[in-house]
C-alpha cells in the first residue's frame, strides 16, 4: 500500500513539474506560450519541478482533453499550428469560423453542382431584366383592365341605354343628372364603374337605392362629418376610410351638428356616443374598433427636413422618409428668413387689421425671384390667417401689373397653378415650394415679439393646423417671420400649437434635430467596410447608413468639391438587402424612389465583389467619375411644371376643339346565320335514300344550323335532294334519321321538336336572319332557347327596359324588321320565362 501511495505522489509530483515546465498560465491557454517535447534526459528535472506546481495539474488535464475533443472534431489543424505556434489565439475563432464555412460550402457545391455557376451569374443583368419584366407585367395588367372595362360596356339601343343615347344625342335641354342616374343608374354604371364625387353629390345626384357600389373609398376622412358619408356608406358594400387624426377636422367643428333633444331619458344619458358627438367619419370608425393600419411611407417630402418637426410631434418618428441627395444643400428643405415686418392688431392704427404688409411685400418678392430662377417649381403662398393671405394676394396683383415675368408665372394653365391660402383651407393641396407668411410679430420693426397670439394656432386644434401645414411642400419651405423663434414663449400659451410653432421655427432657423448629419451608425457588414474603404481611396467621402430608420442607404458618396451634395447611392446586398421581404422592393422599387430624389444608384454584389474584385474596383472608379462629371452642374430638380415654356418665350397656345361623341361602334349585334349548304347527287327520291345517308345528312345540318325545328330540318333535306318542298313522307324520313341521329352520335341532341348539338346547348347564340333567303316560315320554328339568349344579351347591354321594347330588340337582333302577332307571342314567351338577372 505505501508502495501505491508513493507511486502515485511521484505521478502528482511529474505533473506538477511539468505543469510548471510547461508554463500553463493564463498566457499558455490563450496560445501565446507553444508546448515544448521534453527530452528524456531532463525528466528528472521535469518531475522536481512539478513537484512545486501541484494546482497547475488540473488545468493541464483539462488542456489535454480541450484538444482531443477538438481533434475528434475535425479541426486538429488548428490545434496543430496553435501548438506549434504557426496561429496566434486571437485569431483562431476567426479561422477556425472561416474553415467551417468553407467546409459548408464546399458541402453545398458538391450537392449542388449548379452553385460554382453563380461565380459566372451576371446579376446586374438579372436583376434590370426582371425589372424590366415588372414594369412590362404592370403595363399589361394596365392594359387588361382596360380591355375588360371596354367589354363591360353596354351596348344596347332600347331601355336605359336608350336614354343615355338619347341624353347623348340631345344638344340642349338634358334631363338633370339625378334623373339618369334613377332612370339608368345601372348602365351609367357600367360604362363609368369609378366616380368621383364629394358627399353633397352623393345626396344630390344619386337618388338612394338607384346604385350600388362595391367599394367606397373616403378620403381626406378627417375633414368630413359622419352625417355626411353616413349616406355614401348605405350605398356601398366595402368601405375604406383613409385619413390622418392630426390633420384639420370638419371646418365647422365647433358647430352643435344636431338639435338637443327635448326628451332627455336616463337611458340616452347612460347611452355609447352616437355618430353626431364624433367629430369626424374616421374619429367614427376608429371609436367602433375599425381594424386600421398606418401608410408609414412618406412620398411627398423629397428632403426629409420639411417633414422632420411633424414626424417627431405627430408620427412618433414611425413615417418611412427617404434620404435626399441634396439633404445637406442649404438651398433645399425647411428655410427661415427673418423679416423686419410689422403686425397691425386691431385698433392699432399701424395698418390694415391683422396683417403685416411689410412681411407681404417681402414674400412678394421672393415669389418674382422663383418665377425668374425656378419657374419649372410649383409654388404655393400660406398665412396664418385670411387676413394675411388677401393682403398677399393684393400685394402680388399690384406687383405683376410691373413684372411681366411675375405676371406670366402666376397666369393660370400650368400643371399645379400658383395659390395664396391661409391656413384653414390648404389641406390636401401640395407644391413643389411652398412659402408660409406667419404674419404675426412686434409691432415696432425689429422689435421683440411680445404677444403670443396667433390666431387658430392658440386654439384647440392649433397643432393639427400646423401638421397640415408643415406637410405642404415636396422640395423646399421657406418661412417668412418677423421675429426670432426664441421670443415665443410657450409657457404663455395652455395648449400645443404655441410650442409646437416653436419647435418648428427653431429647427427651421437651426436645423437642431441631426436631419443634415449621417446616422453615424456603422456598416452592416464587413463587406460594406470594405467598399467604403475603396471609396475613400478613390479620393471619395464615404457616409454609412446615410437616412432615417427604415430607409437607410448603404453608403453615400459626397462630392469632393461639393461636400453638401451626395453624388452617388452605393447599394450592397448586405443585411438590408436581404432583408426585405419582396424582390419587387429589393430590386425596383427602392431604386425607384431613390432616382425619382435625385440620386444617381450603383449595386455592388458581394459575390462579384469577392471573385472579381479588380474589375467592380474599376466598376466603381468608372461611375464615380461620371457621377462627378454629371453633378458639376448640380442636381437637377424637377418639378411638377417642367413642361413650362421659359419665361422669355411667347407662345400662344389654342384649346383644343371638342369633339363630337359617337356611339355607332357600341352597339349590338348577332352573327349571321349561316344554312347548311348541301347538295346529292342522287336519282332517288329523299324518303327513299338509306337511312344512313340521311343521318349523315342531319348531322351536317344540325352542325350548321342547329338549333333547328324538325320541319326546318326536313326541308334542308329536300333541298339537298333538289326538291322544292318537303311533304309529309320526306318529313317523315326526316323525323326517322334525327331519331336515329340523337341514337347514334352521343352530341346530337332532341330538345322538344328542336334538334341541335351540346355545345349549341351549353352556349347558344342569337343568330341575324336578315340576310338569308329561305328563312323560318313560322315564328314557332324560332328556337326558344336562341331567344332566350338574345332577351338576355339584350337585358344585359340594354338595362332595364320595357316588355314591349324588349320584344322589338330582340326581333331586331334576329334580323327582322317587322314584328307581326305570332313573331311578337313566341318572343313574348322567351321574354316572360326569363328569369332575372
Amino acid at each position: 500500500g505505501e508502495a501505491l501511495i508513493g507511486r502515485a505522489r511521484k505521478v502528482d509530483d511529474l505533473a506538477a513539474t511539468l505543469c510548471d515546465r510547461l508554463k500553463l498560465d493564463l498566457d499558455m491557454l490563450a496560445g501565446e506560450q507553444m508546448l515544448k517535447t521534453v527530452p528524456l534526459r531532463d525528466l528528472a528535472s521535469v518531475f522536481e519541478g512539478m513537484a512545486d506546481h501541484v494546482p497547475a495539474y488540473s488545468a493541464w488535464v483539462a488542456l489535454q482533453a480541450a484538444i482531443r475533443d477538438t481533434k475528434s472534431a475535425g479541426a486538429s489543424a488548428i490545434v496543430g499550428k496553435l501548438l506549434s505556434g504557426q496561429l496566434l489565439a486571437e485569431a483562431a475563432v476567426k479561422e477556425f469560423r472561416y474553415a467551417c464555412a468553407e467546409a459548408r460550402w464546399s458541402a453545398a457545391r458538391r450537392a449542388y453542382p449548379n452553385l460554382d455557376r453563380l461565380r459566372d451569374l451576371d446579376r446586374h443583368t438579372l436583376a434590370a431584366e426582371f425589372v424590366r419584366l415588372e414594369r412590362d407585367r404592370i403595363k399589361e395588367a394596365q392594359g387588361l383592365v382596360r380591355l375588360k372595362h371596354g367589354e363591360r360596356i353596354p351596348r344596347g339601343t332600347a331601355g336605359e341605354m336608350g336614354a343615355i343615347r338619347g341624353e347623348i344625342g340631345r344638344k340642349k335641354g338634358h334631363k338633370p343628372i339625378r334623373w339618369l342616374m334613377k332612370n339608368a343608374g345601372a348602365m351609367v354604371q357600367r360604362i363609368k364603374p369609378i366616380m368621383l364625387m364629394s358627399p353633397i353629390s352623393v345626396a344630390q345626384y344619386l337618388p338612394a337605392g338607384a346604385v350600388k357600389f362595391d367599394l367606397l373609398v373616403i378620403d381626406e376622412a378627417s375633414q368630413i362629418r359622419p352625417e355626411d358619408a353616413l349616406g355614401c356608406i348605405a350605398r356601398a358594400r366595402q368601405v375604406v376610410v383613409v385619413g390622418d387624426q392630426q390633420q384639420l377636422p370638419p371646418t365647422s367643428f365647433f358647430d352643435r351638428m344636431v338639435d338637443d333633444s327635448d326628451d332627455d331619458t336616463e337611458e340616452d344619458e347612460s347611452a355609447a356616443a352616437s355618430a353626431s358627438d364624433m367629430e369626424s367619419i374616421l374619429t367614427l370608425f376608429e371609436a367602433r374598433g375599425v381594424n386600421k393600419r398606418m401608410l408609414s411611407w412618406h412620398y411627398r417630402s423629397r428632403d426629409p427636413s420639411l417633414i422632420r418637426v411633424s414626424n417627431a410631434e405627430f408620427y412618433e418618428d414611425e413615417l418611412v422618409l427617404p434620404p435626399s441627395p441634396l439633404q445637406l444643400d442649404d438651398d433645399y428643405g425647411l428655410k427661415l428668413r427673418r423679416v423686419a415686418g410689422v403686425y397691425a392688431p386691431k385698433n392699432s392704427g399701424l395698418g390694415r387689421a391683422g396683417t403685416n404688409r411689410i412681411e407681404a411685400e417681402e414674400i412678394a418678392r421672393a415669389v418674382a425671384a422663383h418665377a425668374r430662377q425656378h419657374p419649372d417649381l410649383s409654388l404655393g403662398v400660406v398665412a396664418f390667417s385670411k387676413a394675411q393671405s388677401d393682403m398677399i394676394t393684393e400685394v402680388l396683383e399690384n406687383a405683376r401689373r410691373k413684372d411681366n415675368v411675375l405676371d406670366r408665372f402666376l397666369q393660370p394653365g400650368a400643371a399645379e397653378e400658383f395659390f395664396v391660402k391661409n391656413i384653414e383651407n390648404v389641406q390636401g393641396d401640395e407644391r413643389d415650394v411652398i412659402m408660409i407668411s406667419v404674419g404675426y410679430g412686434p409691432q415696432v420693426a425689429g422689435g421683440r415679439l411680445t404677444s403670443m397670439g396667433f390666431g387658430p394656432i392658440n386654439g384647440e386644434g392649433g397643432g393639427r393646423r400646423l401638421n397640415v401645414l408643415f406637410s405642404r411642400a415636396r422640395t423646399r419651405c421657406e418661412v417668412f417671420a418677423s421675429f426670432d423663434p426664441a421670443d415665443i414663449d410657450p409657457s404663455r400659451a395652455s395648449r400645443d400649437g404655441l410650442r409646437i410653432l416653436k419647435r418648428f421655427l427653431d429647427f427651421a432657423k437651426t436645423g437642431i434635430m441631426d436631419e443634415k448629419t449621417v446616422t453615424g451608425l456603422g456598416a452592416d457588414s464587413p463587406f460594406e467596410e470594405d467598399v467604403a474603404r475603396v471609396i475613400q481611396s478613390l479620393g471619395f467621402v464615404a457616409d454609412l447608413q446615410v437616412g432615417t430608420a427604415g430607409f437607410r442607404i448603404d453608403i453615400g458618396v459626397r462630392h469632393p468639391d461639393r461636400p453638401a451634395h451626395y453624388l452617388l447611392a452605393v447599394e450592397c446586398d448586405g443585411a438590408a438587402y436581404h432583408s426585405a421581404l419582396w424582390a419587387r422592393e429589393r430590386d425596383r422599387l427602392r431604386q425607384e424612389v431613390l432616382e425619382s430624389l435625385g440620386w444617381r444608384f450603383h449595386r455592388i454584389w458581394s459575390t462579384d465583389w469577392f471573385h472579381r474584385r479588380e474589375r467592380e474596383v474599376a466598376r466603381l472608379r468608372e461611375v464615380l467619375i461620371q457621377a462627378q462629371a454629371n453633378a458639376n452642374e448640380g442636381i437637377v430638380v424637377r418639378g411638377a411644371n417642367d413642361y413650362r415654356f421659359a419665361i422669355s418665350d411667347v407662345e400662344e397656345h389654342t384649346a383644343p376643339q371638342p369633339q363630337e361623341l359617337t356611339l355607332d361602334h357600341l352597339s349590338i349585334k348577332a352573327e349571321p346565320y349561316r344554312k347548311a349548304d348541301i347538295r346529292v347527287k342522287s336519282m332517288i327520291e329523299p324518303h327513299e335514300a338509306p337511312i344512313s345517308t340521311l343521318a349523315l345528312l342531319v348531322r351536317q345540318i344540325v352542325e350548321a344550323e342547329g338549333p333547328i325545328h324538325l320541319e326546318e330540318v326536313a326541308r334542308r333535306i329536300s333541298a339537298a335532294f333538289g326538291k322544292t318542298k318537303a311533304g309529309s313522307r320526306i318529313q317523315s324520313a326526316a323525323d326517322q334519321a334525327v331519331a336515329y341521329t340523337v341514337r347514334t352520335i352521343p352530341d346530337i341532341m332532341l330538345v322538344g321538336r328542336f334538334v341541335l348539338t351540346r355545345q349549341q346547348s351549353d352556349d347558344p347564340k342569337p343568330r341575324d336572319r336578315s340576310n338569308i333567303d329561305g328563312g323560318p316560315l313560322k315564328a314557332e320554328y324560332l328556337p326558344p332557347m336562341e331567344l332566350e339568349a338574345a332577351a338576355k344579351l339584350i337585358l344585359r347591354e340594354s338595362g332595364g327596359i320595357e316588355r314591349d321594347d324588349h320584344v322589338r330588340a330582340i326581333a331586331k337582333l334576329l334580323g327582322y324588321q317587322r314584328v307581326g302577332p305570332d313573331l311578337s307571342a313566341v318572343i313574348g314567351a322567351a321574354v316572360d320565362g326569363l328569369v332575372p338577372m
